[in-house]
């Protein structure tokens, strides 16, 4: 009886371990985590390979400006495929560029761009397009800032201060108190 106990743990520890050599693992992260872990010249490498790849173009473009490189985001972004160029989350970032060299009507005009296709896409779709409630919410603070600055004549490189102004109030919360009338 032991001998047969034995043979049976042996047997299906073998059953396992070959069961396990044909097992696919499928990747748990989102493709986007995949393109953040790329480095730059990889990421620049897999943007050229498939211009239409979206989830790659945010990335890369994100990390332009984060390297202090807004020009770049910005040919880039024009060299890009029409559908990324329409796309949420590149257009915040182009905005954002065109804001840094001191191009507010044009950083404007890509938010008023961008708020408008979202605003038509249903939420099935909207987080493909790049419209998540995040984007569409660090859309509209843009906006309201960039709004701000035509308003005041002013970019961020002729007067620093009010551009940053422009920004803190466009983020200030919004408080309602309840007063008492009198009658």
């Amino acid at each position: 009886m032991e001998l047969r106990t034995q043979l049976a743990i042996v047997a299906a520890v073998a059953v396992a371990w070959s069961a396990g050599r044909f097992v696919r693992v499928r990747s748990v992260l989102d493709p986007s985590h995949v393109a953040e872990r790329l480095s730059l010249a990889a990421l620049e490498a897999r943007v050229a390979r498939a211009p239409a790849d979206t989830l790659s173009t945010r990335v890369l473009l994100r990390r332009y400006f984060d390297q202090g490189m807004p020009r770049l985001v910005v040919d880039s972004a024009r060299r890009a495929p029409a559908a990324v160029q329409r796309d949420g989350a590149v257009c915040l970032v182009v905005a954002r560029a065109n804001e840094a060299l001191g191009d507010v009507r044009a950083a404007q005009a890509v938010v008023n761009g961008a708020m408008s296709r979202c605003s038509v896409l249903p939420e099935s779709l909207a987080d493909g397009a790049g419209c998540d409630f995040r984007t569409v919410a660090e859309l509209s603070m843009e906006l309201v800032a960039l709004d701000r600055m035509v308003e005041w004549n002013i970019t961020p490189q002729s007067d620093p201060a009010r551009a940053s102004l422009a920004h803190e109030l466009s983020t200030r919360p919004v408080r309602i108190s309840a007063r008492a009338t009198e009658r």
